[in-house]
């Protein structure tokens, strides 16, 4: 009987997708729900209007640039072509709005569902 080992157990890493959010035309995003993995990074791209996105839970605040980010952005709603990335690293469901034509609660508003990321094991076996 002869035992060969065909792979190893170890896990790979996943690889971080990119997505987009439209912000307009018009008063909404697009998609306005979007599931994503933990570490993905999602861009949100003025399609056209005055907006900007704001977080529900204040966590963000963007359009030109986002508010704090060290870099002299402005997360007041603007009405130029505007676009901004953000990595979502952990597992949460965010909600945001564009607070000119939004709340929490209704108008032009989204959601994020940040699902935990799965890293993908290969197990090892024997072929006699």
């Amino acid at each position: 009987m002869r035992l060969l080992p065909l792979l190893a157990l170890f896990t790979l890493p996943v690889h971080a997708a990119d997505y987009v959010v439209l912000v307009g035309p018009g008063q909404t995003f697009n998609p306005a729900e979007l599931t994503i993995a933990a570490g993905d990074r999602v861009t949100f791209r003025n399609s056209g209007g005055t907006h900007n996105v704001k977080a529900n839970d204040n966590a963000f605040r963007c359009a030109n640039g986002c508010d704090g980010d060290g870099q002299g952005g402005d997360g007041a709603a603007a009405n130029n072509i505007w676009h901004f990335s953000r990595v979502f690293p952990t597992a949460a469901t965010i909600g945001y709005y564009c607070e000119t034509h939004g709340t929490p609660s209704n108008g032009m508003r989204g959601t994020l569902i940040v699902l935990p990321s799965t890293p993908v094991e290969l197990q090892s076996f024997d072929v006699d």
